[in-house]
């Protein structure tokens, strides 16, 4: 008998981290796992999304027809691909994401959709330095889950801030909500972390029933050298 009650606690166990690599989304720990089932997801991504919640996004951001976006956590590139499908867009957009499969999906429909002119999808770890000259973006939006998965973000708005230009803004997805699980950033959070880096809060916007964005701003004089 209890062999049966050490297979169960064993069981047990495992389903306890399981649920808590998923809630966390590999941020302590497990982050093959969730990349090897985040890569199968790539046509689901693609067949749910609503698009109407992204064309708002672009509203609310008011991106125009000149903006050089890099869009981070892009999973199948929804958001780059509506803004170079936009009517008169003369701008270039960028979307990384980790998954090679969601990239894979992203360069296919943008393709199909003819906007690869003006479109780029690199597969690529946000926590190693980004392959940009400095000064290069207009607007980084970080509006999937891509934080709630990096245990460490500092480098990463860093490096923010050394790719966008005077007066360039960066746009982040929060959860409103008092949740527990996965721990969720909070404006105070982002007010506290982007600041002493030389970014200057500008505004929070309301998205969806579930998520606002925060938009911080880069000051139009000069930027200083941040130390690494």
């Amino acid at each position: 008998m209890w062999a049966f009650y050490l297979v169960l606690a064993i069981i047990g166990t495992i389903l306890i981290f399981l649920v808590f690599i998923i809630a966390t989304e590999g941020r302590y720990f497990g982050k093959r796992l969730i990349r090897w089932g985040y890569d199968r997801q790539s046509a689901a991504f693609e067949v749910r999304d609503d698009w109407e919640l992204w064309e708002h996004l672009i509203k609310r951001l008011r991106i125009s027809p000149t903006e050089k976006l890099l869009d981070l956590g892009t999973q199948t590139g929804h958001l780059p691909r509506l803004v170079a499908r936009r009517r008169g867009f003369k701008g270039h957009v960028v979307g990384i994401d980790w998954s090679e499969e969601m990239i894979r999906e992203a360069r296919r429909q943008s393709r199909l959709e003819g906007t690869q002119s003006n479109t780029q999808f690199l597969c690529r770890d946000v926590q190693k330095p980004l392959p940009f000259e400095n000064n290069t973006f207009t607007l980084v939006t970080v509006v999937t889950g891509l934080m709630n998965g990096l245990k460490t973000p500092e480098a990463l708005f860093q490096e923010i801030h050394r790719v966008l230009t005077p007066l360039g803004r960066v746009a982040f997805r929060f959860t409103p909500q008092q949740l527990r699980y996965p721990p969720i950033r909070k404006p105070k959070w982002f007010v506290s972390r982007l600041e002493p880096l030389g970014f200057i809060y500008l505004e929070s916007l309301k998205w969806t029933t579930n998520y606002e964005i925060i938009v911080f701003q880069i000051p139009e004089l000069e930027k200083p050298e941040i130390s690494t």
